[in-house]
């Protein structure tokens, strides 16, 4: 799956919130600019720290600012804190049911966080809300993580019925680098991968060759096949 893609915080949806505060009360206002001010002056020095403490001082003042949350949670999540980036992103979805980003810093967490069932239903809820393939092949993946191999099957069928031959996603290597391939040769070697989990070693090397001849540089496949063919 693609990565998320982080987003510098939305300045102006925390000003028009700084308005609303001052009909409230000109004190919460102006503490609120403080914070501003303070998170402001924290992401010049690129100080994280201070980034975090100005958040939470936003989010004390208004619980309900999306862009805080949001950018709170990102935080935690490029810090590798992914139980601090979970939990920050299920209050938003508290607030916001249908926040994007919210379901993917969840999904996400709790995938690193190796909860291969809890990462499954955030990465299912988001999937309805965008149909994006990429979304429903992670699903599948996982599902073959969790040893829910007819589930997974089921996912990669429809995958296939949507995609297109030139269509490509992007996964990792070994060496943490992402390596781009046609959709069609990762869903074959994810077959592949199946097969050996369920013990049909002949029909794992069907299906990693297969994804060899759509792509013969994938790293993955590679690997798989040379990992058979020692065995």
């Amino acid at each position: 799956m693609k990565k998320i893609k982080f987003f510098v915080l939305a300045l102006g949806l925390m000003l028009t919130s700084v308005s609303a505060l001052a009909q409230d009360s000109t004190y919460l206002s102006n503490e609120y600019a403080k914070a501003l001010a303070l998170f402001e002056r924290s992401q010049k020095y690129n100080d994280a720290f201070l980034t975090k403490h100005a958040l939470y001082e936003i989010l004390v003042l208004n619980p309900n600012d999306s862009s805080a949350m949001r950018t709170l949670s990102e935080l935690y999540y490029n810090s590798q804190q992914y139980t601090s980036s979970a939990l920050v992103s299920l209050d938003m979805l508290e607030r916001y049911p249908n926040n994007e980003i919210a379901l993917e810093i969840v999904a996400l967490s709790y995938e690193n966080l190796r909860l291969y069932d809890k990462a499954v239903e955030y990465y299912e809820k988001l999937w309805l809300r965008t149909e994006n393939v990429n979304v429903q092949y992670q699903i599948a993946y996982l599902q073959y993580a969790l040893k829910r191999f007819t589930e997974s099957e089921t996912n990669l069928a429809t995958i296939e019925s949507k995609i297109k031959a030139e269509d490509k996603i992007s996964l990792n290597k070994s060496d943490g680098s992402v390596q781009q391939i046609p959709f069609a040769a990762a869903i074959a070697n994810l077959r592949g991968l199946m097969a050996v989990e369920q013990g049909n070693n002949e029909e794992a090397k069907v299906q990693f060759n297969k994804a060899l001849t759509l792509s013969p540089e994938f790293e993955a496949a590679k690997n798989s096949l040379e990992g058979l063919n020692k065995g």
